[in-house]
């Protein structure tokens, strides 16, 4: 499988048409939304990107809201079958499952839009896992785990949460797919996992993975 990973759009219209052509031309499966799809904007701003993407990739976009975009698109079901927004739930694709979480842990300027505290989405992690643990998955996170390069803002302060970490730990997914910290581009380990920040499609980044046999791998690219 391969798939086209990309975050923090904020709003950009280009960056959608962009994204959209990429997909087409790597010959992507799918595509991953990561979080920050609008800047404050509204959900019907976001819808517009997404379909942008999906009118032009003619894959399934699946994508998580982020901390810069509206409290509604948490809940949000897309019209389109070929989007699904999989904050706080799960999917099955080509025998590999999709596991979401949107928005981010409490920002030091506690002035977003989407926050949860460390408590908060350790509960909706939580809510993941079911009876049966979690087997050949992908986490796909707008906020990377703590304690890890792509966590870490210019400043020197690390933007991870510590419950994200605590899952990926416990669960081992083949791959964790994050954002949300613009400058922290790049892939990180915790343990043999892989952590990719694509860095912010607005400016033109994003990641290729491959998935074989339950390993991942990746590449940064550019759209």
């Amino acid at each position: 499988m391969k798939i086209l990973q990309v975050s923090d759009i904020h709003g950009s219209s280009r960056s959608a048409v962009m994204i959209g052509s990429k997909a087409k031309d790597v010959g992507a499966d799918i595509v991953l939304v990561v979080g920050d799809i609008t800047n404050f904007g509204s959900v019907e701003g976001a819808e517009k990107i997404l379909s942008t993407i999906v009118e032009l990739a003619h894959v399934p976009i699946l994508f998580v809201p982020g901390n810069c975009d509206p409290p509604q698109l948490l809940s949000y079901s897309p019209r389109s079958q070929n989007l699904v927004n999989i904050h706080a739930k799960k999917i099955q694709i080509s025998g590999y499952t999709f596991v979401g979480v949107g928005g981010s842990k409490t920002t030091p300027h506690r002035g977003t839009w989407i926050e949860f505290s460390e408590e908060e989405l350790g509960e909706i992690l939580a809510g993941l896992v079911g009876g049966d643990g979690l087997i050949d998955w992908v986490f796909v996170s707008h906020n990377p785990p703590i304690g890890v390069e792509v966590s870490m803002a210019g400043s020197g302060v690390d933007l991870g949460s510590t419950s994200i970490r605590r899952f990926i730990e416990s669960y081992k997914p083949i791959v964790v797919c994050c954002g949300h910290v613009h400058e922290a581009r790049g892939i990180s380990y915790l343990g043999e996992t892989p952590v990719v920040n694509a860095g912010p499609a607005k400016e033109g980044y994003c990641t290729l993975i491959e998935l074989h046999e339950r390993h991942a791998h990746v590449y940064l690219d550019t759209l």
